[in-house]
């Protein structure tokens, strides 16, 4: 079991090194990058909130990427309609181009991959790596000293 441990956090931590490089070669943040990227598949305007919860980033974190990124020119914010509180995130007309380069090519070729695979086995793979994060968080929260 402990090789299997092992191996299951080595892929993880290849995973993370895959995408870490992709925002390195962008002159990216790897918290800058994944709001890039947010943006480029949502293809509208992106809640900061709804970022944070669903990317698992805290609004600290968040609040930074997005100051740097408004400051390359990549990204500005608005009020959400109806909102005072409420900020929405969009790219900027440079953010677009650099996201055609940075982001959208890495979009590609991630949408080449798994159509390597047929529906049957992408469909089986999320539904293991759903049940399997899941359960690790069931687990972890029923720990004190663990907490996820």
């Amino acid at each position: 079991m402990n090789q299997e441990l092992e191996k299951w956090n080595r892929l993880i931590k290849r995973q993370d090194e895959l995408y870490h490089q992709c925002a390195k070669k962008a002159g990216l943040a790897d918290a800058q990058f994944w709001v890039l990227y947010a943006l480029c598949e949502t293809n509208q305007a992106l809640c900061q909130n709804t970022f944070c919860e669903n990317w698992c980033y805290s609004k600290q974190t968040v609040n930074t990427a997005v100051a740097n990124l408004e400051k390359m020119g990549l990204v500005y914010l608005t009020f959400a309609e109806g909102s005072r509180k409420q900020k929405d995130l969009r790219l900027t007309v440079q953010g677009e181009q650099f996201c055609d380069i940075h982001i959208r090519s890495l979009q590609n070729i991630e949408e080449k991959v798994l159509e390597s695979f047929t529906a049957a086995e992408r469909d089986s793979f999320f539904r293991f790596l759903e049940g399997l994060l899941c359960t690790l968080e069931q687990e972890l929260s029923q720990t004190p000293d663990a907490k996820a």
